[in-house]
């Protein structure tokens, strides 16, 4: 019985090495097939231009980083010369209003310049008028014979053109 039990106590032994051989093996195998399948696909050209491209991509990045900051950059740049000329711009503008206002001014005032010129040449060609009535009035006086009488618009009548042209001048000057 001892030989027995010795025996049975060797199977169970046995028996646990023989099942755990059993489970252990399948998977010792099933991982080095795994492992062989990585190692493959690890070193397949996908992979290779993955790892290359992966590599590659902190350079593209910096570069695009890089260009964004210059494109802001250039933005900002853009931006100011563009408030710039809003401000010229407005600036123009307001100096263009500010002409168009004095150039309506001085229009007026030459209109009424003009008007007031028409009146002192009216006025002129009154005087001129009255000048020439006044001396076909002093000859046909001095015919009749009244000395007194022609001498006083002799004398008037030289000083009136006079004083009639000063003041049309006075009034075209002021």
């Amino acid at each position: 019985m001892a030989d027995k039990s010795e025996s049975m106590l060797g199977c169970r032994r046995l028996g646990r090495r023989g099942w755990l051989g059993v489970l252990v093996i399948p998977l010792v195998v099933a991982a080095f097939v795994c492992l062989i399948v990585f190692a493959v696909r690890a070193n397949s050209t996908a992979c290779n231009d993955g790892l290359l491209a992966e590599q590659e991509c902190p350079n593209v990045t910096c570069l695009l980083e890089l260009q964004l900051n210059q494109t802001r950059q250039d933005l900002l740049r853009t931006m100011d010369q563009a408030a710039t000329c809003h401000q010229t711009v407005m600036n123009l503008s307001a100096s263009l209003e500010m002409e168009k206002a004095q150039g309506l001014e001085q229009l007026i005032q030459k209109e009424e310049l003009q008007g007031e010129i028409e009146k002192l040449k009216q006025k002129l060609q009154e005087a001129l008028e009255e000048a020439e009535r006044l001396r076909q009035e002093k000859e046909a006086s001095s015919k009749e014979g009244e000395t007194s009488f022609g001498s006083s618009l002799q004398a008037l009548s030289p000083l009136m053109v006079p004083v009639y042209l000063l003041l049309g001048l006075i009034a075209l000057l002021a």
